[in-house]
């Protein structure tokens, strides 16, 4: 893991985008061993920029954790997309929906996760409980065989931690074989158990 990233990359300092999400457990999977040597990440505009503010800065991003751009987004392709690699390995970003936010191999067995943003500080309202369960809803409709290993993702803070413990155990998400895993700033993924 590459560690924290400066805070001048237009995020908010208490929030985690979901772009964050996704790469930081694209790289996390890629540093398994059995991984394959691609992964590759869905970003949506949105969780980009909003109007003229910046939510993420994916280039400033990839380049502070190490990752180099070698293939620039298609012409009339959103600017965000590219090939970025760091060693043998390669994170392919792309705006494609409906793929999974993050798709990679580890032993030959394909992983497909949902990726959500979330505060990194307790907020009112509790808004960390509708963000889990839109993850494993929109998890539950992946198109995925018997041998995919399905993860929602979400940002590790103390709230989203104790929602994934309890809801690891509910029934219906151990049979569905969702795996709820936590991220973190620092590229520390905990709850994925390959």
């Amino acid at each position: 893991m590459s560690g924290a990233v400066s805070p001048d990359l237009g995020r908010q300092p208490n929030h985690m985008p979901e772009a964050e999400v996704a790469l930081r457990l694209a790289e996390f999977i890629l540093s398994l061993p059995g991984s394959g040597a691609m992964a590759s990440v869905a970003i949506d505009g949105a969780s980009i920029k909003v109007g003229d503010a910046v939510i993420f800065d994916i280039g400033r991003f990839m380049a502070a954790t190490g990752w180099e751009q070698i293939k620039e987004p298609q012409v009339g392709r959103n600017v965000w997309t590219g090939t970025y690699r760091r060693g043998d390995k390669t994170i392919r970003v792309h705006s494609r929906p409906g793929e999974g936010d993050v798709v990679a191999l580890v032993d030959g067995r394909r992983i497909v996760a949902e990726c959500k943003k979330g505060p990194l500080v307790r907020k009112p309202g509790n808004p960390e409980y509708p963000l889990l369960k839109m993850a494993l809803g929109q998890a539950l409709l992946f198109d995925v065989s018997a041998d995919d290993i399905v993860v929602t993702a979400v940002p590790d803070t103390p709230v989203l931690r104790k929602l994934a413990e309890t809801w690891r155990s509910r029934p219906l998400v151990r049979r569905a074989g969702i795996r709820i895993a936590l991220v973190a700033h620092d590229g520390s993924v905990s709850g994925l158990n390959l």
